[in-house]
């Protein structure tokens, strides 16, 4: 019964949610519409901080869930496809639940995506909230998959020949490699491929949070203008020639 009680309590949470944003989501009225007092409720969740920051965490696993099943279309040793897909299956998923994903980045207690602990950037997992972990995870399944693709190219799987690199500082590299290589590729690759992959990690997540947003100065050609930035972007970073 707590199990289906606690269930009850999300998706009022979550209709709250979608009709009236973050701000809207109230416990008085969650417990109103479950059926239980306001003081009954806190016996599930003590705060509505932790009540959204759990809700966070299931929306996380769904889109890693969606993510999954798109990428494991394509067999396991595609690996750039894989990589391909998963940026796909983030717009897709993030534009298709707008409330959600804005919950995403606005969790409570400095929880969401891009609040990383000191210690994370030094590559360590200690520190991270509930939130962060799932936000990793989720980055995870496209790192691990360059990490593979690496392998399989036996490190020439990108043609950097076209690319002139940026100099970038000993500071920077530590960062980029520290961070990076050790929370989300898991192993460690030449700096010129993890620089590419954080970079385009950063821009497919502007991207992407731009058009979830109505932040995008293109209105009628939102597809057409991703495809391109998103193969820009590889042509950049020598991903594809």
């Amino acid at each position: 019964m707590r199990a289906e009680t606690t269930a009850e309590i999300k998706a009022s949470a979550r209709r709250q949610l979608l009709e009236h944003g973050v701000s809207g989501v109230s416990l008085r009225a969650v417990a109103r519409e479950v059926g239980v007092s306001p003081a009954a409720l806190y016996r599930y969740f003590d705060s509505l901080d932790s009540l959204l920051t759990a809700l966070c965490c299931d929306f996380y696993d769904e889109l890693i869930a969606a993510t999954r099943e798109a990428m494991d279309a394509h067999p396991p040793e595609c690996h750039l496809e894989r990589m391909k897909t998963w940026i796909w299956s983030f717009r897709t998923w993030a534009v298709s639940h707008r409330r959600e994903f804005e919950l995403m980045l606005n969790v409570p207690e400095n929880q969401n995506a891009m609040s990383l602990p000191p210690k994370a950037v030094d590559g360590s997992p200690d520190g991270l909230t509930a939130v962060g972990k799932k936000s990793i995870e989720h980055a995870q399944m496209c790192g691990h998959e360059l990490a593979a693709y690496h392998r399989h190219t036996r490190g020439e799987g990108f043609d950097f020949s076209t690319v002139r690199s940026p100099d970038l500082s000993e500071g920077l590299q530590r960062e980029i490699h520290g961070y990076c290589t050790a929370m989300i590729i898991g192993e460690d690759l030449p700096v010129s491929w993890v620089f590419a992959f954080m970079s385009g990690w950063v821009r497919v997540f502007g991207l992407v949070t731009m058009e979830t947003f109505g932040s995008l100065p293109i209105r009628e050609n939102v597809d057409e203008f991703y495809k391109v930035q998103i193969l820009a972007m590889m042509k950049d970073f020598g991903i594809v020639s």
